[in-house]
């Protein structure tokens, strides 16, 4: 099969590869389009001159079930599915990807492969972060007042987060600071939009209940610990470039959480089938109307040139939404 993958000199080959071999739990997918995410650009970044072969990565796709594991339920050959897929294995920039069904669910009926591609793994972390890390309930009602700090609204994880969160009840304040971005974060849902290159205290009414930080964590630890209320919760993404500094939030008696979307399938947690839980509720909540695709940029066909174009898009610090490219 043809796939894409990155050499000891961090640029992409087209190769060919051998088919996967999947198990007893997997799906064998064709891939028929793909997404492009900050973490593929770090990991792209990471690689070492003394890598040998090519390593392929991608962890978003949209395809078509090939073949079933023996131990595999609720789907079969022909289902039309969609996933993030697992860190530690092969990656969707190929023709065909072995990934485990429990991460998986059948696709939003109502967009196309590319607009579904754009959304599991930005869906998967803001599930993650909402519910499993800040606590709050898939019940609006349990929810009234509740008030929720985005920093990062704009991007893929922001974007998904705002819908999510006004699905269930949730007030939300996003931060942007250019005019389009804070366009976007409004039409999304946004209850209102703050300045992230002013303190963002000053900006709000009050103190919130809970921060979700997509951004740089390092820069934001100051403004997070003005904004949060005693017993609030903070989930933050990016890992920090030196070490925290944790005091700042003691006297309120903060929680401070990671959210890391690979972890259920890196460590084979028991509960790792919730992947497959969020992303059918996303797809029904889509088809119903209630959330819409975050893609806002069409790559092409996968080659190395659009690829590599998409990295470079998303490397740049300044996507709105997603960038999606059809597969092979």
């Amino acid at each position: 099969m043809r796939a894409l993958g990155i050499n000891a000199q961090q640029t992409f080959e087209l190769a060919e590869l051998p088919e996967p071999i999947f198990g007893d739990y997997d799906l064998l997918v064709r891939v028929k389009a793909v997404a492009v995410n900050p973490v593929d650009t770090k990991l792209k970044a990471s690689i070492k001159p003394d890598q040998i072969g090519l390593k392929v990565l991608g962890f978003d796709a949209c395809g078509e079930v090939l073949a079933i594991g023996t131990r595999v339920e609720g789907f079969a050959v022909g289902d039309r599915v969609f996933y993030a897929g697992d860190v530690i294995r092969t990656g969707c920039f190929a023709e065909q990807q072995a990934v485990d069904s429990r991460l998986v669910a059948k696709a939003p009926q109502s967009l196309s492969d590319l607009e579904a591609a754009a959304m599991p793994l930005v869906g998967l972390t803001a599930s993650e972060a909402l519910f499993d890390h800040l606590g709050f309930s898939l019940d609006a009602a349990s929810n009234q007042g509740k008030r929720l700090l985005i920093i990062g609204g704009a991007g893929g994880v922001g974007s998904m987060a705002i819908q999510l969160a006004k699905q269930v009840g949730i007030v939300v304040i996003v931060t942007a600071s250019r005019a389009e971005s804070q366009a976007w974060c409004k039409q999304l849902g946004a209850d209102q939009v703050i300045d992230y290159s002013q303190p963002l205290r000053p900006q709000l009414v009050q103190e919130v209940d809970r921060i979700l930080c997509t951004a740089d964590t390092d820069s934001h630890l100051d403004n997070m610990a003005a904004c949060i209320r005693p017993f609030g919760r903070i989930c933050a993404l990016v890992s920090p470039r030196q070490p925290m500094d944790m005091n700042r939030f003691k006297n309120k008696s903060v929680g401070f959480h990671w959210e890391f979307m690979f972890t259920r399938a890196m460590f084979n947690t028991p509960d790792k089938s919730q992947q497959g839980v969020y992303l059918q509720r996303l797809a029904e909540a889509v088809d119903a109307g209630v959330v819409r695709s975050i893609l806002t940029h069409q790559g092409g066909q996968l080659s190395v040139e659009t690829l590599q174009a998409a990295f470079e898009q998303v490397a740049s610090g300044r996507m709105i939404g997603k960038i999606a490219l059809k597969g092979f």
